[in-house]
């Protein structure tokens, strides 16, 4: 990296120029990408970590001071430190909630075929629930979002470049509308927390 250069951009990217601060993720978008590669937090995507990060780059050149002139170091720190941040606050969660948060020491009175049926009946019967909130619960766009992103494997960026919305737009929405089937589906359990 040109430090000269990149403080150059800095500085006019504070001042509000467009061109600045694409050509400053042009810079930063190698660092992003490793970083983002080598990282896995629970719950995101790697297009998830990579958003954080320009986020929190975003974040730098508003806050940057121009007499130090240190503007790769600090964003550099900064775009490290919030994902160490993340990974502190995901790290932990991963053990307990969803399917690993079961217990191992419940004791299987009945056969191992009872079992499975009773699951894919208990399966099927939230299933149903679910569909049923769905389709009674939510409006056209919020089962929209729900069906691309859930049902279809797309992720949160891409409904977000579809719909033509900021990124942050489109977790509010994802957000909203997870909170609206929670309220929805009685006694859920920690997945619903998981995905919120």
């Amino acid at each position: 990296m040109n430090y000269d250069y990149i403080e150059h951009l800095a500085s006019k990217a504070k001042g509000g120029d467009l061109k600045a601060k694409e050509n400053l993720i042009k810079e930063f978008t190698p660092l992003i990408n490793s970083l983002s590669m080598r990282t896995f937090i629970h719950g995101y995507e790697k297009c998830d970590i990579k958003n954080e990060c320009f986020l929190m780059l975003f974040y730098c050149i508003a806050k940057y001071d121009l007499n130090t002139h240190r503007f790769v170091a600090y964003a550099t720190n900064s775009i490290k430190n919030n994902l160490l941040v993340l990974l502190k606050r995901y790290d932990n969660r991963k053990d307990i909630d969803g399917y690993f948060s079961l217990s191992d020491d419940i004791e299987c009175n009945t056969s191992l075929s009872n079992d499975m049926e009773d699951e894919s009946m208990n399966l099927e019967y939230e299933n149903i629930k679910l569909l049923s909130a769905i389709k009674n619960n939510l409006s056209d766009s919020e089962r929209y979002l729900i069906n691309f992103v859930f049902f279809m494997k797309n992720t949160l960026t891409n409904y977000a470049y579809h719909e033509n919305v900021s990124y942050m737009t489109a977790l509010k929405r994802k957000k909203k509308a997870l909170k609206k089937l929670k309220s929805c589906i009685v006694g859920g359990n920690e997945l619903w927390e998981l995905t919120i």
